[in-house]
């Protein structure tokens, strides 16, 4: 039988068939590579333009639907198709825009965050290296956070603040770092005030910090989620 996979792919997923082409056309696919491949693809892109519209900001969908608008819904099937995966190309790069140029406006040319301190910025980054020397002096104030427990101690300059680094690590291998220094550690941009005050919680790098000066002693708890942050706020009792 002669056919136009692309055309009647085309029509199947436009609800264009009546029920008993409908069904045809399904038992057709059982047999017919060229088009179940036709239609899984369509299908497939159908599911990533829904995905999109879901993260995409109002802005951006109404940007997506102008794009859309510019196909001619009453060319026929076998021309339509071209035209309707060029408008869907041209609404992945929409939204690749509207999502990268921000990020591109917040983080700097190396990755870090556009106007974050630089010890800050070096104790995200060393939540995530193996770079620390641990060893088993000084002890830390509390020597289990949670699932976390104590597996060393590190003296370091972070970005010209010497501080006291412990590190805990829970079964599954994840890491909490706390940083003491008798220098204060400087606030994060969009810090979050915690109480008691002065406390404060921010994500830099995708680290979640939290910070708090008490006795003279600054503190940085740095963590990968913020629920971990405050719980080791919690169990050194800065928060």
């Amino acid at each position: 039988m002669r056919h136009d996979p692309e055309r009647d792919a085309a029509a199947y997923l436009a609800d264009e068939l009546g029920l008993f082409a409908r069904l045809r056309f399904e038992r057709h696919m059982l047999d017919c590579d060229d088009c179940w491949q036709e239609a899984n693809t369509a299908r497939e892109g159908r599911m990533l333009a829904e995905s999109l519209r879901q993260v995409a900001p109002p802005s951006t969908r109404e940007r997506i639907r102008a794009v859309a608008e510019c196909v001619d819904v009453q060319t026929s099937p076998r021309i339509r198709w071209p035209y309707l995966l060029a408008a869907g190309a041209a609404a992945v790069l929409i939204v690749l825009a509207a999502v990268l140029v921000p990020l591109a406006t917040e983080r700097g040319p190396t990755g870090t965050d556009r106007g974050s301190p630089a010890p800050l910025t070096a104790a995200a980054q060393l939540l995530e290296s193996d770079t620390l020397s641990l060893s088993s002096e000084p002890a830390p104030v509390a020597k289990r956070i949670g699932a976390y427990d104590w597996r060393g101690t590190a003296q370091r300059d972070v970005a010209g603040i010497p501080a006291t680094i412990y590190s805990y690590t829970d079964p599954a291998g994840h890491q909490i770092l706390v940083l003491a220094s008798t220098r204060e550690f400087p606030r994060a941009a969009h810090a979050r005030d915690l109480e008691p005050a002065p406390s404060w919680l921010a994500t830099v790098n995708g680290a979640s910090l939290l910070c708090a000066d008490r006795a003279g002693m600054s503190w940085l708890a740095v963590a990968a989620d913020d629920a971990t942050a405050l719980t080791a706020g919690r169990s050194l009792g800065l928060t």
